[in-house]
């Protein structure tokens, strides 16, 4: 009877205790990481949100329900440089504490050392690509809903007595009281330069604001007043009066957003809108743009990750906060092809996909060259190409000492 096949294969995929220490030494400084880059990512739209509970009437709950649709969208970009911050930081420690040099004294490669790592990075590209895919769109599309909403009931409070409103898209609105009952608008004057070749001031004795689900938008209707308009290429004036006078104002104009644009669209929706757009001769670069950065920006996590091993070998003079500077620095580069590639694309210069995936293959050939330099031990053999990132980091080290 033969004897049975050996099953060392098996038990060479089992997670040993080096798997899970170095997925710790990594894990913790991702997820410092990522919680530092998503909260200075969305600080830009911390002045837009404190305008709209002082200038709007909108509460902070209102406000930390907008927070959190806005957020699901800088972390596509905060993952994949969080995992850069935390395998740099990761290998960099085991690397000063000499860790790294004991574990492949002990003949454990450098390609084994990345397997723990590589495999957190496809989990976090997997995550990175169903936001792109998935929860992006979904939340931008509850982002709309919720300004709408809030445009129904915020519009008014957004008007303030006896001065004049200029937040309505080309619209300056002067009411001279608003009810505190009911909200009706009395002593209403608007000038109205939505067309600046034929601007007109109307005078209304009371007004009323209906929110209308349908077009979603909101209408400002005003009752027993006029309107003094000025006829376009010529100085003659009309005055007209009126029972009834309604003005529409989108949602967006009112808290001051755009409309609905590729970043909130479906998969099948941006399809359909690219197919649309190519078939009338007129294509939809941006929404080509995005179509390509669901694939390309995911992509750069198990890069990043690559990458992250071959410089967090190298010593750092300035410890973590020297190697957390690299990190920012490589993803400024990275971030900078990128809007390089997606000026290029939008311009109609290039392909939308070839553009976008010029980073990736930037950073793909560097940091494939740096981890295979790293793995032969060639890193560690005097200066090489492979360290300009590190000699200008030193070079500003010393000059900020001086």
């Amino acid at each position: 009877m033969p004897a049975p096949a050996p099953v060392a294969s098996a038990s060479k995929l089992r997670v040993t205790i080096l798997d899970r220490y170095v997925t710790l030494e990594v894990l913790g400084p991702f997820a410092l990481g990522a919680v530092v880059l998503t909260f200075a990512l969305v600080s830009g739209r911390m002045l837009k949100l404190a305008d709209m509970i002082v200038n709007h009437g909108v509460t902070l709950p209102e406000v930390g329900r907008l927070l959190a649709f806005v957020m699901p969208g800088f972390f596509e970009l905060a993952f994949p440089m969080a995992l850069l911050i935390g395998v740099l930081l990761g290998f960099g420690r085991m690397s000063s504490d000499h860790e790294m040099t004991a574990a492949r004294s002990c003949g454990v490669s450098l390609y084994r050392l990345a397997v723990p790592v590589m495999i957190i990075s496809l989990i976090v590209y997997a995550v990175s690509s169903w936001f792109a895919f998935s929860v992006r769109p979904w939340s931008m599309t509850k982002l709309s809903d919720q300004l709408y909403q809030l445009s129904r009931t915020r519009t008014s409070v957004g008007l303030q007595e006896k001065i004049f409103n200029r937040d309505f898209g080309g619209l300056a609105i002067y009411v001279d009281k608003i009810s505190d009952t009911d909200g009706n608008l009395r002593g209403v004057l608007i000038s109205d330069a939505r067309d600046r070749r034929q601007p007109t001031t109307i005078i209304a004795r009371r007004g009323i604001i209906l929110p209308d689900d349908r077009t979603e938008s909101v209408t400002l209707r005003l009752f027993n007043g006029s309107v003094f308009g000025v006829g376009a290429g010529d100085s003659t004036t009309n005055v007209t009066h009126f029972r009834i006078y309604d003005i529409s104002i989108r949602p967006r104009e009112v808290l001051s957003y755009r409309d609905r644009d590729p970043m909130e669209m479906s998969w099948a929706e941006l399809n359909q809108t690219i197919d649309e757009a190519r078939a009338a001769g007129k294509p939809d670069f941006e929404a080509e743009c995005e179509r390509a950065s669901k694939f390309t920006v995911p992509f750069a996590t198990p890069l990043f990750a690559l990458l992250g091993i071959a410089l967090g070998l190298k010593p750092a003079r300035g410890g973590h906060s020297e190697r957390f500077g690299v990190a920012v620095a490589a993803f400024f580069i990275y971030y900078a092809l990128m809007r390089v590639g997606k000026a290029m694309a939008e311009n109609g210069i290039a392909d939308a996909f070839s553009a976008m995936i010029v980073p990736d293959l930037v950073y793909a050939a560097i940091a494939v060259w740096l981890f295979q330099r790293a793995a032969q031990d060639r890193g560690d053999q005097a200066r090489g190409p492979g360290d300009i990132i590190w000699i200008v980091m030193e070079r500003l080290g010393r000059k900020e000492a001086v």
